[in-house]
């Protein structure tokens, strides 16, 4: 005869981190991170959190995991615009050019680019910004997208 089987596990729910991005983040107007889980079909928040600089930012993707986060920046440009800079294809070689650019010289390649295109059809969008409802990630004012994508994924391409 065997043993009975043994309970399951617990089940330690995946914490899941919901994060409103500023490039330019203050005490006044922070990175908002929603710290929260599953709970079956809902989603419980336990934890609203206030990044009031990008260090603090770069600490949290340090924290230990597992974690599940989602993040209210671009991860990347369009490819029309990346193709028509020159840049490269490959995300991490195009995001390290990109973030090795000072502000300056990016409003200036993208003004030059939006110049060149008809009126109505500036700015080039990712295939996703439509349907996402998204600004375009080359935007440089109002808000300014474009800065987002090299502040917001600093991390990620320091440690690749």
């Amino acid at each position: 005869m065997s043993a009975p089987p043994s309970p399951p596990a617990a089940v330690v729910p995946l914490p899941l981190l919901g994060v409103d991005f500023s490039s330019a983040p203050t005490r006044h107007k922070p990175i908002v991170l929603a710290r929260g889980h599953a709970d079956g079909h809902l989603l419980r928040l336990d934890a609203i959190e206030l990044l009031p600089d990008l260090s603090a930012f770069s600490a949290l993707l340090q924290r230990p995991g597992p974690w599940l986060g989602a993040f209210d920046l671009p991860f990347g440009l369009p490819r029309e615009l990346v193709t028509e800079l020159g840049w490269p294809q490959a995300w991490l070689p195009m995001l390290r050019l990109y973030a090795a650019l000072p502000r300056s010289e990016i409003r200036e390649r993208f003004a030059a680019f939006c110049a060149a295109r008809p009126t109505g059809s500036k700015f080039a969008h990712r295939a996703t910004d439509g349907p996402a409802g998204s600004s375009p990630s080359m935007k440089w004012v109002n808000p300014p997208v474009a800065t987002c994508c090299t502040r917001g994924c600093h991390g990620s391409w320091r440690r690749a």
